[in-house]
């Protein structure tokens, strides 16, 4: 089972940090598998710390989601690894969405997506 650092994950920063080395242990890439360029600015960064980037050899537009099950979420980093902590330690759903404010039909999706 998958032990999460709760107290370590109590911003939003934190939890994107974890997310990101969890989900690109190899580095944030592209759909297609470019790396980010080093020092590479953000294409957009209106939901930061969730920052989209362009991919300067093939022009895509990509984030921490993109190619994992979380994409297209509109979930902050701290409600998904929450989720997933859930998910992980069998909290029924409903207390999950209860728990974390979030729609109960849209929880259950992603559970058993």
């Amino acid at each position: 089972m998958m032990a999460f650092p709760i107290t370590e994950l109590l911003d939003e920063r934190a939890c994107y940090e974890f997310l990101l080395s969890v989900l690109h242990p190899k580095g944030l890439r592209c759909p297609v598998g470019h790396k980010v360029a080093a020092g590479q600015a953000p294409h957009m960064s209106d939901r930061a710390p969730v920052v989209d980037y362009r991919c300067r050899r093939c022009g895509k537009v990509f984030n921490v989601f993109t190619t994992t099950f979380w994409r297209g979420t509109h979930y902050s980093c701290r409600q998904v690894v929450l989720l997933v902590r859930g998910f992980a330690q069998g909290v029924p759903t409903l207390h999950l969405a209860k728990e974390l404010k979030l729609d109960y039909e849209t929880v259950l999706t992603r559970r058993h997506g």
